[in-house]
């Protein structure tokens, strides 16, 4: 899994092209001055030129196709696992499939059924097994259904979370957006879901909680969270002109405070940690561990990590994950005492700059509660709504689960949180954050 999408890929090795073109013809040139034969040096000049003009050609093929891409979709456009069902055919077959945990050593092919699926994210990957396992210690459990031929038609993955706090239950998958059974048809979904409950029966969690952004009949859900998605232009500069005359104002008024803006992996990851924190901390917010995200980078999974500076020290940061021709950005922070500076703004154009010069085709904010501020703020850069549907395996008569921040039982909790010191929140974060999907 690159970690550029393909046209950047293309610029990339043809800015090396060009350099070592650029290094051929001066030693013509000095060949020439020194009547040195120099017809052999000329030949591979010609063969490189060659080259050139091939990836050139290819590159604008590659921009074609992302603007058909674009084009064929009616608006808003969203990224194939936001448009694609979950199950490949509405089919219903009689056939009873075997349903088994996955062993590590299948974790390779479990990734190409998720590879091939149209509805697949980023978060069906295995990787997250192990990553979730070893950043919270929770119990990880991937299920894949088997037809007669021992092929892979279905698969769900299922992390247990037990906690004294909030009691027990599985979500597939927790801390992310997306997740849920993928599958052939609809009979081996039915099957893998009910094995979902039969299992959590068995290890006596008081519910499931699916997380999808396709709705299911009769299945209890919340519908209050929405993710906003931006098809990407050709180019950043059409970005700039679609933007319009306002966000466009607000980007330059802190373009003004020369904020650097950095790109990279673990080299940046305490600075990133360190204004995600404080952020957390000020929401009222548990933080997650530093080596969650040290685990995530750590994997092959596409990811990068951006970082803003003023005069020298961090003061914005986001997490990036990319699949698909989609970039997504699970986690943005500023620090609230540089919201002057307008550094968030200067953040957002930063990454969608990067997000066109590495050829994605879709943008992905994240997911927002309907009518928050950070819902409006996406809003504004022309970001359109998804609809996310978390459904639910209840026992009979239970009603929905309510561990969110707007439940008034937590709102106590989240302002006393707001007022501890760093290092406390630091400190005893993690051990909450885990227990909270």
């Amino acid at each position: 899994m690159s970690d550029q999408g393909p046209a950047a890929q293309i610029k990339e090795k043809l800015k090396k092209l060009n350099i070592e073109k650029g290094k051929i013809s001066r030693q013509i040139g000095k060949l020439k001055k020194s009547n040195a034969p120099f017809e052999a040096t000329l030949a591979e000049m010609q063969a490189l030129s060659i080259e050139i003009k091939s990836l050139e050609s290819e590159l604008r093929s590659q921009k074609k196709s992302n603007s058909l891409l674009q084009a064929s979709h009616a608006l808003p456009t969203f990224p194939p696992h936001i448009n694609e069902l979950a199950c490949r055919s509405d089919s219903t077959f009689p056939n009873q499939y075997l349903i088994r945990e996955i062993l590590s050593t299948e974790g390779q092919e479990w990734n190409k059924y998720v590879e091939a699926h149209p509805a697949s994210c980023i978060y069906h990957f295995f990787d997250f097994k192990s990553i979730i396992e070893q950043s919270f210690s929770h119990k990880a459990l991937y299920f894949a259904a088997f037809d007669h031929q021992h092929t892979i038609v279905g698969i769900m993955p299922l992390i247990h979370t037990k906690s004294s706090l909030f009691g027990s239950y599985m979500t597939s998958i927790p801390y992310f957006n997306y997740g849920g059974p993928l599958s052939d048809n609809k009979s081996v979904e039915e099957q893998l879901i009910q094995h979902a409950l039969s299992c959590s029966q068995q290890k006596r969690a008081s519910h499931v909680e699916i997380r999808e952004s396709a709705p299911r009949k009769n299945m209890p859900s919340k519908t209050d969270k929405m993710s906003l998605f931006l098809a990407l232009p050709e180019s950043k500069e059409q970005l700039w002109k679609d933007i319009g005359t306002k966000v466009r104002a607000q980007i330059k008024k802190g373009q003004k405070n020369q904020l650097l803006f950095k790109v990279g992996k673990h080299e940046l990851l305490d600075d990133f940690y360190k204004v995600f924190s404080i952020n957390m901390r000020d929401l009222g917010t548990p933080v997650y561990s530093k080596l969650f995200f040290r685990n995530i980078l750590s994997s092959k999974l596409n990811t990068t990590l951006a970082v803003q500076y003023y005069q020298g020290s961090p003061i914005s940061c986001a997490f990036l994950m990319s699949y698909k021709n989609c970039l997504e950005i699970p986690w943005a922070s500023t620090l609230r005492q540089t919201n002057k500076l307008n550094s968030n703004m200067v953040l957002y154009w930063n990454i969608l700059q990067y997000a066109c010069d590495n050829g994605y085709v879709f943008f992905d904010f994240g997911r927002s509660s309907k009518e928050a501020p950070t819902f409006k703020f996406k809003s504004q850069w022309g970001a359109k709504p998804a609809q996310l549907h978390w459904h639910y395996l209840l026992p009979d008569s239970q009603t929905l689960p309510n561990l969110n921040p707007g439940n008034p039982k937590l709102k106590l909790v989240i302002w006393c949180w707001s007022k501890l010191p760093l290092f406390i929140a630091n400190t005893i974060g993690p051990l909450l954050a885990r227990s909270l999907p």
